[in-house]
């Protein structure tokens, strides 16, 4: 990496550990926070949001807790949620992708040479266009973009039906021909978006190390290297108990790596 590249990064990934006041409950986790006293103050963050629920901040002020305590499993964590639930928040997004850089980096080590990807696969064209309209912008921003061209379309028809300007009627008829579709549109990127927060298919690595295996079982063989704390997977497929719940999930970082996982291992997102 060149110079030049190295300073364009530095400069572009300005990260955050300022906590916001979200409310007069966070006090005392902010004081905690304000004094070191990191994992403490995640806790105290956690308490809260079992009282308030979760949000943006809370899930940021969490997040950088766990990132001061050390904790790169739940600092990924929480950053993921916190940008799922506003991903136009630039401090989440730039905290997140620093210290997902750094377990990159961790990974790549573990390594010890080898020629093997442990970075994400590039994405499509599809994937791209699917990221920008799901993950990139929240549900609400669609629906009320959707709301807004359905109001623009209600003017049009007024102005076709009411307008006696043959100019102005044209520009009312095919501008909510226009504006409809358009709503149409934003109201099924709302419904896109909204199935992609409510998915459960990422998680974060939360054992400090461990390898993927080639089959759920404890004594299968190990399809890949050592992977660090904080690395995150898509889950592919699962194995339950009798009772239902997940036991081992198969987890696909890459196309060079992909295997199972204990479910005690993961945290999902």
């Amino acid at each position: 990496m060149s110079l030049k590249s190295i300073i364009s990064f530095a400069f572009s990934v300005i990260i955050s550990f300022s906590v916001y006041a979200v409310s007069p409950n966070t006090d005392i986790a902010n004081q905690l926070y304000e004094s070191g006293e990191y994992k403490q103050a995640a806790e105290a963050y956690l308490s809260i949001a079992q009282v308030d629920g979760f949000s943006p901040e809370l899930y940021f002020n969490i997040a950088n807790s766990y990132a001061q305590a050390g904790d790169l499993g739940n600092a990924i964590l929480y950053y993921s949620r916190a940008n799922r639930l506003d991903p136009s928040n630039k401090l989440i997004k730039n905290n997140l992708e620093y210290f997902a850089s750094k377990v990159e980096d961790s990974n790549r080590a573990e390594l010890r040479g080898k020629k093997i990807s442990v970075a994400p696969d590039h994405e499509t064209f599809f994937q791209t266009v699917n990221r920008l309209i799901c993950a990139d912008v929240a549900p609400n921003v669609w629906a009320v973009l959707a709301a807004i061209l359905f109001i623009i379309t209600l003017v049009a028809i007024a102005i076709y039906l009411f307008c006696s300007n043959v100019r102005l009627r044209k520009v009312g008829f095919f501008g909510g021909i226009l504006t409809f579709f358009a709503s149409i549109f934003f109201v099924i990127f709302a419904f896109m978006s909204a199935s992609y927060f409510d998915s459960h298919d990422t998680a974060v690595l939360m054992a400090y190390k461990t390898e993927l295996l080639i089959e759920p079982s404890s004594d299968a063989k190990a399809a890949s290297n050592q992977l660090c704390q904080g690395t995150r997977f898509e889950i592919i497929a699962e194995e339950t108990d009798v009772q239902g719940q997940p036991t081992w999930y198969k987890v696909r970082l890459n196309s060079d790596i992909e295997g199972w996982l204990r479910a005690s291992d993961l945290a999902i997102i």
